[in-house]
């Protein structure tokens, strides 16, 4: 399985990525009235319309971040764009490299990922967004 390896707050987390579709920098949203707050607007992304999400909001990380990039992720036939501190990059992990964590789980954390230069926590973003 290969993975995304991201910044938020100090901390490494990482996205599969079979339903990534890129990684883009930073665009300024256009906001919505009445969305939650981890909703940070859309964005026109080549003739797309992307919903912005605040994923450290997601995982209820509170401190404010300065985000650097955006992952664009298809979910459910649409595609969402995920603000993120800084990419680290890809990497291929075994599926018996995850240990799973039970009180995470209902953050959307699926497990942790330990390699050489990083401890992760490996998100399902379809969980977070259920």
């Amino acid at each position: 399985m290969q993975i995304i390896i991201f910044k938020l707050k100090e901390k490494y987390y990482a996205l599969q990525t079979d339903e990534v579709e890129e990684i883009t920098k930073k665009i300024q949203p256009t906001s919505v009235p009445n969305a939650p707050a981890w909703v940070k607007g859309l964005i026109n992304l080549r003739g797309y319309v992307v919903t912005l999400l605040d994923l450290a909001l997601l995982l209820e990380i509170e401190e404010s971040l300065c985000y650097n990039n955006i992952i664009i992720y298809n979910y459910k036939d649409e595609k969402i764009g995920l603000l993120v501190e800084d990419i680290i990059g890809v990497k291929n992990i075994e599926a018996n490299m995850i240990r799973r964590v039970k009180k995470e789980l209902d953050k959307g954390i699926l497990g942790i990922v330990q390699t050489k230069d990083y401890i992760i926590n490996l998100i399902d973003i379809n969980m977070l967004l259920d």
